[in-house]
């Protein structure tokens, strides 16, 4: 079944239930020359129910591969996790292409699975990139995507609804933030073009930032547009901060994709996107 999206005028969806049947499949991809994959529960879904987590994601993409090569779909640009590395990351000052992936909870041990799974298509002459996004921040496409739990968005959405920042932690934990207009472009880029080649890559900033830096991003953001700076509440940290883990990206630039992008110009878009939706997104807020 086909049907327009409501907020991309341009954009049409086809609706597949990849756990149930691959038949539709073949239409779907019929005189398609690139696939780009991101369809599987996200971390929040993968918590909650890990065995659903597991058993969607990689027959989603074993459905999908074997469809791809069925219908020799040139090339087939999986988005994959850099929590794939699990407990290499917690041991390492630098992550690259190169570590060991160590995943331990059910969302990375699935998008690891579903890389090797793609492997079989890549033997079968498609071309397949893999990215491993460490966290992107950008502003959703409508208040209804319900990406909300990431916690950019998550804090965008608290100072401008509840008019305060509440951090679960100290926030002193180090993350590679990325923003989405990165992210767009190299999926883009990945799909349209012969850059990158085939092979795995890290798709991140390479700068790491704590959590509680990018609070007082959304800070910064919320007092220019408001006049009113909303208060971060956290607890104190117990110590310093340990030394961050720098997720490498040089194989991605050396691929001829360079990010350029600003972490804060994607925090004061989700800070603005907040601001003219702020109706909507309490509302679901308050239904949450």
């Amino acid at each position: 079944m086909r049907r327009r999206i409501g907020w991309l005028d341009s954009a049409e969806q086809v609706e597949v239930d990849l756990n149930r049947s691959a038949l539709s499949l073949d239409r779907a991809f019929a005189d398609v020359d690139a696939i780009v994959h991101l369809a599987a529960p996200n971390e929040a879904i993968a918590v909650s129910n890990p065995e659903q987590a597991l058993a969607e994601t990689v027959t989603a993409t074993q459905r999908l591969a074997a469809a791809a090569v069925a219908a020799r779909v040139r090339r087939f640009v999986y988005v994959s996790t850099v929590h794939v590395y699990g407990e290499t990351m917690a041991h390492r000052r630098e992550i690259s292409e190169d570590a060991v992936p160590e995943p331990r909870g059910a969302y990375a041990i699935a998008r690891l699975a579903s890389e090797h799974v793609l492997s079989t298509a890549a033997r079968d002459g498609i071309e397949v990139v893999i990215l491993r996004l460490t966290n992107s921040v950008g502003a959703p496409a409508h208040p209804s995507v319900q990406r909300w739990t990431l916690v950019a968005n998550d804090l965008c959405r608290q100072a401008v609804v509840d008019e305060s920042l509440k951090l679960r932690s100290d926030g002193t934990q180090w993350r590679d933030f990325v923003p989405l207009v990165d992210v767009c472009r190299a999926l883009t880029t990945a799909a349209c073009t012969a850059r990158p080649g085939p092979g795995t890559y890290n798709l991140g900033s390479g700068t790491p930032m704590t959590v509680r830096d990018l609070a007082r991003l959304v800070q910064d953001s919320v007092e220019r547009h408001t006049g009113k700076r909303p208060p971060l509440h956290a607890p104190d940290p117990a110590a310093a901060p340990a030394p961050p883990c720098v997720v490498r990206t040089e194989r991605l630039a050396r691929a001829g994709l360079t990010l350029t992008g600003s972490v804060a110009e994607a925090v004061d878009e989700t800070v603005e996107f907040c601001l003219a939706n702020k109706g909507a997104i309490t509302a679901m807020s308050e239904i949450g």
